[in-house]
This record gives C-alpha cells, sequence and structure tokens, in this order.
C-alpha cells in the first residue's frame, strides 16, 4: 500500500510539472507600455503577427506547429478546428478566480484510473488552448496600441498640470507667510473691535424687537377699537413672524403662546363683527372685515359662515318675533315650534305680526343684497388667474335663492296658519298688499316668482273669497229687507262711489279696448297670461306702470335695512297711499287718491255727459261689493275669473230678489213672459246663491200689503220702476268695465263675459212680469171680457160703431196716463217696458175676448176689426208710441176667418208649436169658423190635442204661475 500511495504521488508531481512547463519558450510576450523592447520587438514581428490574425479569424485555419505532438496527425481533431473553436471550447472555469483549475483537470482524467492517453489527449489539448489564448491576447494588445498611446499623452499632461497647480500652491504660501509675518497686533484688535460691535448692534436689535413684541397687545385693542381690524391682524402676523426668529428666548416664547390665543381671540371678534352684518349691514366695516379675512386666508371660510349667520338670523328672528305677538302669560319654559306658535297668534294680532315678520325679513334681504353689491363692486383677489372672488359671486348668487326659500317657507306656514279667513274685507286687502310687496321684492332680491307664495295665498284667498261672497250676499239681502225703494239722489257714474276710487284712471284707458289687446286676440294660445297662472299677481296691467314717482325703482334702491317697504309710512316725496299702497302703485293701475279740487275736477269731466242715474240703496251696495272684488282681482289676477263670476252673481241676485218681489202678484199667468235666457239665470241663482245663504226667503208681506196692493199707487209702480231701473242702471255700470275686466281675464275665459254682457235685455225681460202685474190691475178684466161676451158678432151687416167695452178699456188706459204723469214727478217712467206691458196685456185681453165667440160672421169680424183699430189708435194715441207686434197678433187672430180652408189647416199647423195662442183659443176659433165643416173641424181638433198632450207631458217652466180668475185663465 505504501508503495502504491508513493507511485501516486510520483505521478502526480510529474503531472503536474508537464502542466506547468512551457511549450513554446521562443514565444515572447510584449510588455504593457511603449518602452523600446516593445517598439523594437513588434516592430520585427509585425508581419508574423498579421499573418497569426489572419490565421485565427479564418474558420477553417489548420493549427500546424512542430511542437505539438499531435500537429502531425491527419486524423486529429483539433487540426479542423478554427482557433475560435478552440477558444470558445475553453471550460468556463478558467475564467474564474474563485477556482482551481489544475484541480479540476486531474480530477477529470483521474476519475476513471490512469489512462496515459487520456492524460496525453488532455495535455496536447491544453497546449493547442493555451496557444490560441496567447495569440489572441497579443491580437488584442495590438488593436489597443492607438488607445494606450492616447492614454499616455493625457497621462503626460495631467502631470504638467500637477506640477503648475504645485507651484500655485507654493507661490500662495508664500504670500500668506509674507502677509502674516507683516500683519500688525493693532490691525487684529481693530477688527476684533468692530466684530464686536456688531455683535452689541444685533443684540440691541433683539433687545427692541422683544421690547416691541411686548408692547404689541396695546396696539391691537387700539386698533379694534378703531375697527380697523386689517391692521390688527397684520401686525399681529409680523410680530408672530418676529416672535418666531427669537424662540431661544424663554420670554419670547411666552409670548408667542400669547400671541397666538390674541389671534384667537381676534378670529372669534372677526366672527361676532360678521354676525352683526346680518342685521345691520356697514360698507366700511364690512371691507375691513374682509381684507381682514383675507390676510388670514380665510376669505372662503368666511363666506361660508355668513351664510350660515344668515340662515341661522332668519330661524331665530321669526321666534322672537312671534314670541312677542304670543300670550306674554304663557309658560316661557315650554318650547313651542314655529308652526304653533303661528297656530297660537289671535287673528286681531296677525297682521302686526306679519307686518313685523316681513319688515324683520327686508333686514335680513337688505343686508344680503348689499353684501351681494359690495362684491360685484370689489375684488378681493384681482390680480390672480383663479381668483377665489368668482367662487364667492357663485356662492352669493346660490344662497339669495337658498335664503328666498327659507323666507317663503316661514311666510307660507304663517298664512296658512293665522285663520285669513276670519279677518274683514280690508283686513285682507292690507294682507295682500304685503305678500305683494313681498313679492316683488323676491323678483327684485334674486328673480323669483315665488310660486309656493302665491299658490298658497291663492288657496287662502279662494277660502276667503268664497266665505266674504257668501257674506255680501247675506249683505244685500239685509239691504233688500230694509230697502225703502226709493231713489237715491245724485248718482251718475261708479266713479263717485270711493270703492272705485282706486281705478278711475285705470278705467278711463280702459274705455275701449288696449292697441295691443286687440292684437293679441287674435291669437289666445299665445296670451301671456294662464289660466292657473298665479305668478300674475302681478297682472298684465302692471306694465302700464304707476303713479308713484319712486315707481320705476326696485325696493332695494328705494329701502335700506333700516327704513321698509312695509312701513306704516312711506317717504313724504311720494304721492299719498291708502289701503293698498305700495302694490297697485307699480303694478295694478293704482293711483292715489286725488285732493278734493282734484277730484271735483275729475268728476265734472268724467259726468260731464252723463245723467243721473236712477238707483237705490241696495243697488249702490252691490255696486260697491263689485268695486271691492275688482279690488281683489287686481291684486289677486290668478283668480280674477271666480271672483268676476262672483259679480255677475250678485247682478244676477239683485234681479231674481226683485223679480221675486214684485213678479209674484200678478192676477194672469206670466210664464210665457220668461226667455229662455231668463230661466237659466234664475236657475242659477237657485243653485248657486240661495243654497249658501240662511237668510232667505225674505219677508216682503208688509210691502206686498202696503204698496203692492194699494191701487193708489198703482199697486207699487214707482217702487217697481226704482227696482227695475236699479238694476239696469247697474248692468250699464257694469258695461263700463267690459274693458278692463277682459284685460284682468284670461283669454279662454274672456268668452264668459261677454256672453253675459251681450244678453243686454236681461232687466228689460225681468221688468216684463213686473210691470204685468201693474197693468194687468189696470184694466177690470172680467168686466171686459163680461161686456165682450154680450156683442152680438153675427150680424149681417156692418157696422160703423165700435162697440162700448172698447170705450171702457179708453178710459182705463186714459187714467193710467194721467197717473202716470204724477209718478213721473217723483222717478222717471220707463215708457217703453210700461207701455208694451199695457199693449201686451190689453192684446191680449182682446184675442182672448174675441176667441170666446162662439158664432161669428163677416160683420163680426169687420166690428172686431173695428174695435181693435179704435183702441190702437187710441192707445198709440196716449202712449206716444207704436206697437206693430201687438197690433199683428190681434190682426192675424182676427183676419183667420178669411183664410181659405188649405190656409187655415196650414196656419193651425204653425200655431200649434207657437207660443202667440193658447190651445183654448185655437179650440174656439176652429169650432167658430169651422161649425159647417165637421170632418175639417174634427181633422184641426185632433191636431190641437196631439200638441196639448205633448206640451202637458214636457218640462214646465218654473215661473209660470200666477193668479186668474175663472175666465181669465188663459187671457195670456
Amino acid at each position: 500500500m505504501q508503495n502504491s500511495k508513493a507511485k501516486m504521488d510520483e505521478f502526480k508531481t510529474k503531472f503536474m510539472d508537464l502542466l506547468h512547463k512551457q511549450t513554446n519558450r521562443q514565444m515572447k510576450i510584449p510588455a504593457m507600455g511603449f518602452s523600446d523592447y516593445f517598439i523594437q520587438t513588434v516592430t520585427a514581428d509585425t508581419l508574423s503577427a498579421t499573418a497569426v490574425a489572419a490565421t485565427a479569424t479564418a474558420p477553417s485555419t489548420v493549427i500546424n506547429d512542430s511542437d505539438d505532438p499531435t500537429a502531425g496527425d491527419p486524423g486529429s481533431a483539433h487540426a479542423q478546428k478554427s482557433d475560435q473553436e478552440i477558444l470558445e471550447s475553453i471550460e468556463p472555469c478558467y475564467y474564474m478566480s474563485d477556482r482551481n483549475p489544475q484541480l479540476y483537470e486531474l480530477k477529470k482524467v483521474l476519475s476513471a484510473g490512469v489512462d496515459y492517453e487520456l492524460i496525453e489527449r488532455t495535455i496536447s489539448q491544453l497546449r493547442t488552448q493555451q496557444k490560441v489564448l496567447n495569440k489572441q491576447v497579443l491580437q488584442n494588445i495590438l488593436e489597443q496600441r492607438n488607445a494606450c498611446s492616447n492614454e499616455f499623452v493625457a497621462i503626460n499632461d495631467t502631470q504638467k498640470k500637477l506640477e503648475e497647480s504645485l507651484w500655485t500652491c507654493q507661490k500662495a504660501r508664500s504670500y500668506l507667510n509674507y502677509a502674516r509675518t507683516n500683519l500688525t497686533t493693532t490691525s487684529l484688535e481693530i477688527l476684533a473691535s468692530y466684530r464686536k460691535r456688531e455683535v452689541l448692534k444685533d443684540v440691541l436689535d433683539t433687545l427692541c424687537a422683544i421690547k416691541k413684541l411686548h408692547t404689541t397687545d396695546v396696539e391691537v385693542q387700539k386698533l379694534l377699537v378703531e375697527h380697523n381690524y386689517s391692521g390688527a391682524i397684520a401686525l399681529l402676523l409680523q410680530c408672530k413672524s418676529s416672535a418666531e426668529e427669537f424662540l431661544e428666548y424663554t420670554c419670547v416664547q411666552s409670548l408667542h403662546k400669547k400671541l397666538q390665543e390674541t389671534m384667537m381671540l381676534m378670529e372669534f371678534q372677526l366672527d361676532t363683527v360678521l354676525n352683526e352684518m346680518v342685521l345691520n349691514f356697514d360698507m366700511r366695516k364690512y371691507a375691513k372685515l374682509q381684507e381682514s379675512y383675507k390676510l388670514l386666508n380665510k376669505s372662503l371660510i368666511a363666506m361660508d359662515q355668513l351664510h350660515i349667520n344668515y340662515i341661522s338670523a332668519i330661524h331665530s328672528s321669526v321666534n322672537a318675533v312671534l314670541r312677542g305677538y304670543n300670550d306674554p302669560h304663557a309658560d316661557e319654559h315650554v318650547k313651542l315650534l314655529y308652526e304653533q306658535m303661528c297656530c297660537q297668534l289671535t287673528a286681531d294680532k296677525s297682521i302686526p305680526c306679519l307686518i313685523s315678520l316681513c319688515k324683520t325679513f327686508w333686514t335680513i334681504l337688505a343686508s344680503y343684497y348689499q353684501v351681494v353689491m359690495w362684491h360685484n363692486n370689489y375684488k378681493l383677489y384681482p390680480s390672480e388667474a383663479e381668483s377665489p372672488d368668482l367662487y364667492i359671486q357663485e356662492k352669493l348668487k346660490k344662497g339669495q335663492s337658498r335664503i328666498w326659500n327659507d323666507i317663503l317657507t316661514k311666510v307660507c306656514i304663517f298664512l296658512q296658519s293665522a285663520h285669513l279667513m276670519t279677518l274683514k274685507y280690508d283686513q285682507f286687502i292690507q294682507v295682500l298688499s304685503i305678500v305683494q310687496r313681498l313679492k316683488k321684492v323676491g323678483i327684485e332680491f334674486c328673480g323669483e316668482q315665488s310660486e309656493k307664495l302665491i299658490e298658497t295665498m291663492q288657496q287662502e284667498s279662494e277660502e276667503f273669497f268664497r266665505r266674504y261672497h257668501i257674506s255680501c250676499v247675506e249683505e244685500i239681502c239685509l239691504f233688500l229687507d230694509n230697502e225703502s225703494w226709493t231713489a237715491v239722489d245724485s248718482f251718475a257714474h261708479i266713479l263717485q262711489l270711493p270703492e272705485f276710487r282706486s281705478v278711475r284712471h285705470t278705467l278711463r284707458r280702459h274705455k275701449s279696448p288696449p292697441v295691443a289687446l286687440l292684437a293679441s286676440s287674435s291669437s289666445a294660445n299665445n296670451s301671456p297670461i294662464s289660466n292657473n297662472n298665479c305668478d300674475e299677481l302681478v297682472s298684465v296691467h302692471s306694465q302700464e306702470g304707476g303713479s308713484s314717482i319712486y315707481g320705476s325703482y326696485g325696493y332695494f334702491l328705494r329701502f335700506s335695512e333700516k327704513s321698509s317697504p312695509f312701513d306704516g309710512g312711506l317717504d313724504p316725496a311720494m304721492l299719498e297711499e291708502d289701503i293698498l299702497s305700495g302694490i297697485v302703485d307699480e303694478a295694478s293701475c293704482y293711483f292715489s287718491e286725488e285732493s278734493d279740487e282734484e277730484q271735483k275736477s275729475l268728476q265734472s269731466k268724467e259726468f260731464d255727459d252723463s245723467s243721473q242715474l236712477l238707483v237705490n240703496n241696495t243697488a249702490l251696495n252691490v255696486l260697491r261689493c263689485i268695486g271691492r272684488y275688482l279690488q281683489m282681482c287686481k291684486l289677486l289676477h290668478c283668480i280674477s275669473p271666480k271672483i268676476i263670476a262672483s259679480m255677475l252673481e250678485l247682478l244676477d241676485f239683485y234681479a231674481y230678489a226683485v223679480h221675486d218681489i214684485f213678479a209674484k202678484d200678478a192676477i194672469v199667468p206670466i210664464g210665457s213672459l220668461y226667455t229662455p235666457r231668463l230661466e237659466q239665470r234664475f236657475r242659477a241663482v237657485e243653485k248657486n246663491v240661495l243654497k249658501q245663504i240662511k237668510m232667505w226667503p225674505l219677508n216682503f208681506s208688509s210691502l206686498a200689503n202696503n204698496e203692492l196692493a194699494n191701487p193708489d199707487t198703482l199697486y207699487g209702480l214707482q217702487q217697481r220702476i226704482v227696482a227695475v231701473e236699479a238694476g239696469q242702471s247697474m248692468l250699464q255700470q257694469f258695461q263700463t268695465l267690459k274693458h278692463y275686466l277682459n284685460h284682468l281675464l284670461p283669454t279662454n275665459e274672456r268668452p264668459m263675459l261677454a256672453s253675459y254682457l251681450e244678453y243686454e235685455d236681461f232687466m228689460a225681460d225681468v221688468a216684463k212680469p213686473v210691470y204685468i202685474c201693474v197693468t194687468s190691475h189696470i184694466i177690470d178684466l172680467s168686466a171686459v171680457l163680461a161686456q165682450m161676451a154680450k156683442v152680438k158678432w153675427d150680424v149681417n151687416h156692418v157696422i160703423h160703431q165700435h162697440s162700448s167695452y172698447s170705450d171702457v178699456m179708453n178710459r182705463n188706459i186714459q187714467n193710467f196716463a194721467m197717473r202716470l204723469e204724477e209718478i213721473a214727478k217723483e222717478v222717471p217712467i220707463p215708457n217703453t217696458h210700461v207701455w208694451n206691458s199695457m199693449a201686451h196685456v190689453a192684446t191680449h185681453l182682446l184675442v182672448e175676448g174675441f176667441s170666446n165667440v162662439k158664432k161669428c160672421s163677416a160683420g163680426g169680424r169687420a166690428l172686431m176689426q173695428l174695435d181693435f183699430a179704435n183702441f190702437m189708435s187710441f192707445l198709440e194715441l196716449i202712449s206716444n208710441q207704436k206697437f206693430p207686434q201687438y197690433g199683428a197678433y190681434v190682426d192675424v187672430f182676427v183676419k183667420t176667418y178669411y183664410f181659405s180652408a188649405e190656409q187655415f189647416e196650414q196656419w193651425i199647423k204653425e200655431q200649434r208649436h207657437g207660443e202667440l195662442y193658447s190651445v183654448k183659443q185655437l179650440t174656439n176659433l176652429i169650432n167658430c169658423i169651422c161649425g159647417s165643416d165637421k170632418r175639417t173641424k174634427q181633422k184641426l181638433l185632433q191636431l190641437l190635442d196631439d200638441c196639448n198632450n205633448a206640451m202637458q207631458h214636457g218640462p214646465t217652466s218654473a215661473h209660470n204661475t200666477g193668479s186668474s180668475t175663472s175666465n181669465l185663465s188663459n187671457v195670456i
């Protein structure tokens, strides 16, 4: 074992020597640098090196070295490899510094035992690789020759510069040595004294700054007293900045803390003053505040805080106002909500409380408005591109709507809880006046139309007007119950009434339709007024302007936060205004009252062409109610259709009452006197008006017993004339309001008014049954019919003398005319209506008498014509009028005797559906004319029976009633 081990060690030694042995000792590797040896050797071997490089780069170059034992072996693998392949075949471990290539090769060849052939091949391969590697290294050195030369040149330059720097340093040191040796002690002392002086100056400045910091509090308080907030903040900021430089001193540290506390107190005081701006805006203070917040860099935060203060002020101020008007004995510890306080408010305090609320709101709005104007006129950051001023203005614009909506909510809750429907008319008009002003304030403040306020006021107004309308009707009933039916002196026009005084100028301007109205009437769909548009609280007639000399200026220019549009007394420079002051002067064609002299002059101009009208107290009261309704129309344009419809109900109710009082004592049936339109009006009154009042029917028994039944007074003809003509005068005066009412009405509601006013014969139709009640008593109907029955109508010859009953009727007519002359001394007689009524009764009496004739000859018919001609000529002579309608009524009835059979039958067919002659009269006429022709008589009577049955089963008039005698049941 020891021998084998010794042999192995010897083999390893030989192998290692073999590896370290240089195979080509003649090969010389040049040293680095440009030595003479390098230049000579490289120059001598240039040619051979070039050849070697070419051989190395050629891929097919064959290694042929005489020293290589394998060089002559044609089958060797290395003979076929290029230098590049040989280089690539070198294993990576030879390039690693941490690896041992000797040990690696030894292990590789001895891993399978001692194989001499493997060892030889390995040695040969390693020699070849070394040789190729040496050649490659030499080639790389030659390639880097120029770079190496350049590097040596740079090194030489650097060496020269180092030498120059060394010389400069030596020279500087020599100069410094010279200066040190030549500076004297005196110069150094001067420098030391100067340094001490500078240090002392710094200490003195520090002491002065600290002293100034200690006196800052006094100066700040002085600036605050002068309201110079920006100066105080600037001083505090300056002192705070100065104190930060001397925080190493203990006294300054405490002072710095105190300055911070003072700054916080300053900000709190700024917020307090900012809150005061809500109710007491001061432009100078506000400008200083904004400058202060700008210095603090809190302008945007201040604006947010300002809006919070305004919202808080609205809520706190309304509660304070309501607590002042509530019961003082109420428990103060019980905190009530705003709605509860509004409900507890008594009716007599509602208007003063509303005024106080509006004044408070005005103070807040006026202050906010001035804030907006200030920021529009002054810029806090004019030099910045994205200026915070834009944010502030946008914030203020949004805040306007929010603040106004909060105020509207409070006002609407108050209006809904304040029991406005229990107020009197003048009080409610005052509420409308306040709301009107408040609405205009909203329009000027933020452009809001206040739909919520108008909707709330519309609901309250409709409820109030419904109750008020009923009270007005009941008031008219009281007037009717106490009416003496006598004429009121010195009444010529509705403008005499105080209720119409506020619209005097408006009515003059609306005597004829405005040009703009005529132009717009052709396109109803484009009308600026909507039926449900309550935004027309300021109605279209507001375009006409107002009387006030301030009418063209807004409230925010005319008033400040200390004076408001809701004050009782306005600026003395403004014209005198009554209960509607401040509303309709700018919005509703309102004009203030003139002085007595101006009023008289205006009235004289207005009434120059007007004659005195016949009216009574009840009619005047109706007109006054209409005047009050008209004022409400102007202030509540959104419910004007309902108000105007109520005006028409008042007129209809008066006519219905006149009919009910004076048209119930007729002794003849009067149903045929009622036109369909008249009956429609009366039915509407019964349905819409009478059911709402408790006082109807009224008791007129004393009037009926004393006046209406007294022949000496012509059965109350004077009272009847006053009643009817007063209604006619009312309609006539109401016609003067036509164009103005059209102006107030929306376009789609105007046909209602036009339909009402086009029925101009309304009171004339009412007058017919009223006057029939008088004229039916003038002629003794029973006596005349009895006399007519005694006349022989079947005479064979023509009589030239009229009958005696005609003289009786003439005498009655003559007496009636004389009585009319006496009544005319008291009241004007409506001759047309009265004499038409007399002609109506007389002609129907004649037809009734003629129809009762059993047998009649041609001479009898001639006598009938003679009697009728005699009566009509006398009636026309006495009355000085013509009655062609009533003349034809009698004449046609008499001349039917001369018709042929076919003509008579055709005439009967035409009359059976008419209202001129009754069925009884036509039946008697058929029996008289067709007495000998039974077939024709039976045929015609059958036609009348069919018509009569149809009429009996059909609807009957509600007013077709009246008393009659046994012989006069069909006089009319």
